[in-house]
């Protein structure tokens, strides 16, 4: 008899979108210690996962997607994941879908719990709010879930670095509407440098696709220029800086539940339903961001 201790938590989707799953993974480590909980998810987002949460994670490219049409080509890895799962939670099916029903078949009955990641349209409140409600069939994870949010909101998840260390921005976002100007982001990053501070620039695939090479380089000359390469770069870079300004993206969640002192600015996006979890968590708004002057960012910080 195979002995079940795996717990999945299955997840396609935006870095933002997953941070917000980690209270869940946190919540099922409490309530099941003796299983394994097991991310199947992008190889750059488990291992971040990892990195962040001490859990394990396996690759979704490696033949999940096989459960959604001819289930005999699975691989044995799979398959054995499968077997040995208890309780399976999916943020890429619902309970109609072939994935779930082939899913329980080879899991021999597992639970298999089906999560929508994005609010319904009249959802007010916070996203992982939206994901304790719909766990309340199952009132002992939803109860661990909500105690792992406030868990976050008030401590972070690990101990940040001191106030002095350099100020991260993260000019970029996945939605071109969501950016603050990125000239507002370097007179930033100017008067940071004039008031004798370090300043940290995070730049991604994208604006180094969408800028300019002259921006680029103005960046370079009144602050340091980080790349990272992976998500668990990434980390490495946000653990170092003292505190971070970015738009509503992914590193903007990773920084505030990391317990960075962050400040996220919110363009069409309402903050009450996507804003970062964390201790040190503020949010400017202003629904047109060109509007958004400089002075108001620098109070904030």
């Amino acid at each position: 008899m195979t002995l079940r201790r795996n717990v999945l938590i299955v997840h396609l989707g935006a870095l933002g979108d997953f941070v917000l799953t980690w209270p869940l993974a946190m919540a099922l480590g409490r309530i099941h210690p003796q299983s394994r909980i097991i991310y199947v998810t992008n190889a750059q987002k488990g291992a971040l996962a990892e990195k962040a949460l001490g859990v394990e994670w396996t690759d979704i490219e490696r033949g999940w997607h096989h459960l959604y049409g001819d289930a005999g080509q699975l691989p044995d890895a799979v398959r054995k994941l499968l077997a040995g799962a208890h309780s399976i939670y999916s943020f890429i099916a619902n309970d109609r879908d072939r994935w779930v029903e082939q899913a329980r078949t080879f899991s021999g009955g597992a639970d298999v719990c089906c999560l929508r990641p994005t609010p319904d349209g009249g959802h007010a409140s916070h996203a992982a709010d939206w994901i304790i409600e719909q766990l309340r069939a199952r009132p002992a994870v939803a109860e661990a879930m909500r105690q792992m949010v406030r868990s976050v909101v008030s401590r972070g998840l690990v101990q940040p670095a001191q106030a002095a260390g350099p100020l991260a921005i993260h000019p970029g976002s996945g939605s071109q509407g969501k950016c603050w100007p990125a000239e507002r982001f370097l007179e930033l990053a100017e008067r940071f440098r004039a008031a004798g501070r370090s300043v940290k620039v995070i730049l991604g695939d994208v604006e180094r696709e969408r800028w300019p090479e002259q921006r680029i380089r103005s960046f370079e000359r009144c602050a340091e220029l980080c790349e990272p390469g992976t998500l668990v770069e990434l980390w490495a870079c946000l653990q170092a800086a003292g505190r971070y300004v970015g738009n509503d993206s992914g590193p903007s969640h990773l920084a505030g539940m990391m317990g960075l002192d962050t400040v996220c600015l919110f363009g069409p996006s309402d903050p009450a339903v996507w804003r970062p979890l964390g201790p040190r968590v503020r949010v400017i708004r202003s629904r047109v961001l060109d509007e958004l002057t400089v002075e108001e960012v620098w109070r904030q910080l």
